[in-house]
């Protein structure tokens, strides 16, 4: 009867640890999966992460390059405005250059007009550079002694010139343009003009003594010997004073036909 107890007893007790077995088996299986379940999500996550990180930096290097072609927008904008500005400086400069080239151009033409300060035969006037420029070529001509072209050019200045500063001196050298042409007459009238107009001018004396002159060559002894005696009258110092008195000291000295 014991032995029977006895396999019983071993039988329930082997039952037993099988069951105490196969629930530990199942306990440990289910922690397996349990962390297969838990690294299977935590690998998810991680994935997540490093999915999400790689867009990131995806976007990042989008950014960068996005940056970079901007970057290489401005500069190239930047060096096309330097060479814009070079070009504007370039472009200022030949206009301040020739706005210069001009105002010195405008300046050139405004000086050949505007009068100018001359001083001949004792005075002094204000005359403009073409009529300053046409009573010279008149002057030059009668030096080459050109008499007929200085006598056409004189007339023609005091004509288109009544009021000129040079009216006493352009009356003294038409008068010596008449005498270059023996118009002998002419020359006496145009000298007794420039005494009425300017009997104090320097020009006078010689005027006077060109009258004595005229006289003589027209024969006119008297006229010519009252000519001389009012220039040492009315210009006793002057040169032509002097040659006058000699003129007539040496009239005196010969004897009469």
């Amino acid at each position: 009867m014991l032995r029977p107890l006895v396999v019983a007893l071993a039988a329930l007790g082997a039952t037993a640890g099988a069951q105490a077995a196969l629930f530990g088996d199942d306990e440990a299986r289910k922690a397996i999966l349990d962390l297969r379940q838990q690294r299977t999500q935590d690998q998810d996550a991680l994935n997540t992460k490093l999915g999400a990180l790689s867009t990131q930096v995806d976007q990042l290097r989008r950014s960068l390059l996005e940056m970079n072609a901007q970057l290489e927008q401005l500069r190239s904008e930047m060096a096309s405005q330097r060479g814009q500005n070079e070009v504007l400086a370039r472009d200022v400069s030949e206009i301040q250059r020739r706005q210069k080239d001009l105002q010195q151009g405008i300046d050139d033409r405004v000086s050949k007009l505007e009068p100018q300060s001359v001083t001949l035969d004792g005075k002094t006037f204000q005359a403009d550079p073409e009529e300053k420029r046409q009573f010279e070529e008149a002057l030059a001509q009668l030096r080459q002694a050109d008499f007929a072209g200085g006598l056409a050019a004189l007339n023609t200045f005091l004509k288109r010139y009544p009021a000129t500063g040079y009216k006493e001196s352009a009356l003294y050298w038409l008068g010596n343009a008449y005498y270059g042409q023996r118009d002998y007459k002419q020359s006496i009238s145009v000298f007794r003009s420039l005494l009425t107009a300017a009997p104090q001018h320097m020009r006078a004396p010689e005027a006077m003594l060109s009258i004595a002159n005229c006289h003589t060559e027209l024969k006119e002894t008297k006229a010519a010997r009252k000519a001389l005696d009012d220039l040492i009258k009315n210009y006793p110092d002057s040169e032509a004073a002097l040659v006058a008195r000699e003129r007539l000291a040496s009239a005196s000295s010969k004897p009469k036909g």
